[in-house]
């Protein structure tokens, strides 16, 4: 694997692969129609779904409780208007904040196909053949990562400065879970995933990056697992 030497220009290159790794991955599925209709399909259906319960369930039977309980009287339009709008505001929030990952989740195998693809185009190698022991163990995989994220999450919103001293060790451990997706389809033990990941720690960071830039995290979260796949590529060939 790439030994990450320690000089500030190899830590800027590492870096940089994890961050234009996303770019590299838009590219590459625009040339592959049936990949990146792959990666939008589960997005665009949850967004679907996600809509039609919070306009349809969740806020009619939340105004209908208000206004039973005499918390907000029914000739308040205005009043109303802006409990909706706040409602939709923190509904998309909670969608931005834990939404892709959950679907990254059960779409594992749309996703470990698409990063089983990318692994080929920009590496020097066949991906090994995957089987239904293989999918099982990557969607496994995934949902303990899921688990760990959500935990991880709520203690960063109810600890006091959690978020200033585990920001770094988030943003790593996002990266490296996109990361990891290809280095698991390549049947490589724990272990040596996590010390691929802190080699590469650079890449793992700079990819996590892209989960903090408003509209751009929601638009290209469905490139993730091509982006890590292009990261586990290219550390290959810089390490050959």
């Amino acid at each position: 694997m790439d030994q990450l030497t320690h000089g500030p220009q190899a830590i800027l290159a590492n870096a940089m692969v994890g961050l234009l790794s996303p770019l590299d991955s838009l590219r590459f599925m625009r040339s592959k129609k049936t990949l990146l209709v792959m990666g939008l399909a589960p997005y665009l259906v949850a967004i679907t779904l996600y809509g039609v319960l919070v306009g349809r369930v969740a806020l009619p039977m939340l105004m209908v409780f208000l206004t039973e309980k005499n918390l907000l009287p029914e000739s308040f339009v205005f009043g109303q208007v802006i409990l909706s709008s706040m409602i939709w505001l923190l509904s998309l929030m909670i969608f931005a904040l834990l939404g892709p990952a959950i679907i990254n989740t059960l779409a594992s195998p749309l996703y470990d196909h698409i990063a089983s693809h990318t692994y080929e185009s920009f590496g020097q190698s066949k991906m090994p053949r995957q089987g239904f022991e293989q999918l099982f163990r990557s969607f496994v995989g995934e949902c303990s990562k899921l688990a760990i994220w959500v935990t991880f999450t709520v203690i960063l919103a109810a600890t006091p400065f959690a978020a200033f001293l585990g920001g770094p060790l988030a943003l790593w451990f996002m990266g490296w879970t996109h990361i990891d997706r290809t280095l698991n389809l390549k049947s490589m033990h724990l272990k040596e995933r996590l010390v691929f990941g802190l080699h590469n720690a650079p890449a793992c960071i700079a990819l996590g990056l892209w989960a903090l830039i408003p509209g751009l995290n929601a638009i290209f979260i469905f490139l993730m697992a091509s982006a890590g796949a292009v990261v586990v590529a290219k550390a290959e060939q810089r390490a050959n």
